[in-house]
C-alpha cells in the first residue's frame, strides 16, 4: 500500500497524489490518501502554514481518512513494513527503500514532473475534472473555446503578499515578469486573448492592465469554486503561470502540444528550482 499524506492546496495535492500513482504503479499495489497533516489546524498554526481543505474531489477521489496511524506506524524507528519516504532536499531521486518495506507513507511536495513522468497518461486520466462547472464557469469555457489564441496569465499574491512565511519562501513574481511574458506572447502569438487569474485582480487591473489590452478577468470562482479556475485555465492553449502550483497543473492538464507556457525561473527565494518545470517550458 502506498500512502500520500496530503499537504498544502490543491496543486500541492495534486503533486503529492501524481507521485502516489507512480509508485503504486511501479509496485502494484493499492493507493490511499491521507488528511491527517492537510485537516490538521494546530499543525498549520504552529508551522505557519495557512489551513487547506481537501479538493481532489474534482477529481472523483474519495474524501481520505485523517487518522494518523499510518504516519506514527512509520516513523517508528524500529524495522517493520510500514515505512516512511521524505522528499530529498536535492534534485528528484527517490530514496532507496530497505527490502523490508511493503508499505509506504510519503511526506513532501514532490514538486516536479521528474516525480511522475513514467506514469503521465495514467495521471492526466486521474486528474479529469469529474465535478460539474457552474453557469459562469460554462459562459467563460465557451468564449475560450471561441478564440484561436486563448492565452491565461494568472498572478497569485494573497498570502504570497499577507503569510510571512510563505512570502519568504515563494516571494511574489513581481511585474517585470509579467511584462517579459506579454512580450514573449505577443511576438510569438497572432492576436491572443489573454484572460487573467487571481486573487488580487484590483491590483492586476492596476498595474498590467495597459500591457493586456482587452482581457478577460475572470472573477467568478471562489472557496470551493475555486478548482474551476484551474478547469478554465486547462482550456486555454497557452499560459504565463505565478510560481504557484495551481497554475503549474491548470497549464499541464492542457496536452496541446504546439503550446507556449512561461513561468517564472525563481519559484522560491532561496533555493533552485531547476527540476520544477517541464523541460519545453519557457522559464524567464
Amino acid at each position: 500500500m502506498i500512502v500520500v499524506e496530503l499537504i498544502g492546496g490543491l496543486g500541492n495535492q495534486m503533486f503529492q497524489y501524481a507521485f502516489g500513482i507512480r509508485l503504486a504503479t511501479e509496485r502494484q499495489t493499492e493507493l490511499v490518501a491521507s488528511g491527517f497533516l492537510l485537516k490538521n489546524r494546530l499543525l498549520a498554526k504552529l508551522r505557519h502554514y495557512t489551513y487547506r481543505h481537501f479538493e481532489l474531489d474534482a477529481f472523483g477521489i474519495a474524501e481520505p481518512s485523517s487518522s494518523p496511524v499510518n504516519l506514527v506506524r512509520a516513523i517508528l524507528p524500529i524495522p517493520q513494513s510500514m515505512v516512511l519516504l521524505r522528499e530529498t532536499t536535492t534534485g528528484t531521486a527517490v530514496l532507496p527503500l530497505p527490502p523490508y518495506a511493503e508499505h509506504i507513507v510519503c511526506v513532501g511536495y514532490w514538486q516536479s514532473e521528474h516525480y511522475f513522468k513514467t506514469v503521465k497518461s495514467a495521471v492526466r486520466q486521474q486528474f479529469t475534472f469529474r465535478k460539474p462547472i457552474n453557469d459562469f464557469t460554462r459562459r467563460v469555457k465557451d468564449c475560450i473555446a471561441g478564440s484561436p489564441n486563448p492565452v491565461f496569465v494568472h498572478v497569485r499574491r494573497g498570502d504570497y503578499v499577507t503569510n510571512t512565511n510563505a512570502s519568504q519562501h515563494h516571494g511574489v513574481c513581481g511585474i517585470d515578469y509579467y511584462k517579459k511574458a506579454i512580450a514573449v506572447v505577443n511576438k510569438q502569438i497572432d492576436s491572443p486573448d489573454f484572460y487573467v487569474f487571481s486573487d488580487d485582480l484590483d491590483w492586476v487591473r492596476q498595474e498590467l492592465g495597459p500591457l493586456l489590452g482587452q482581457a478577460t478577468y475572470v472573477d467568478g470562482n471562489r472557496g470551493p469554486d475555486s478548482w474551476q479556475d484551474m478547469f478554465l485555465m486547462s482550456q486555454c492553449r497557452h499560459a504565463i503561470i505565478a510560481n504557484s502550483s495551481f497554475s503549474w497543473w491548470g497549464a499541464w492538464l492542457n496536452a496541446e502540444p504546439s503550446r507556449i507556457v512561461i513561468a517564472p525561473r525563481n519559484w522560491f527565494t532561496a533555493k533552485t528550482s531547476d527540476q520544477l518545470l517541464p523541460n519545453h517550458w519557457v522559464s524567464l
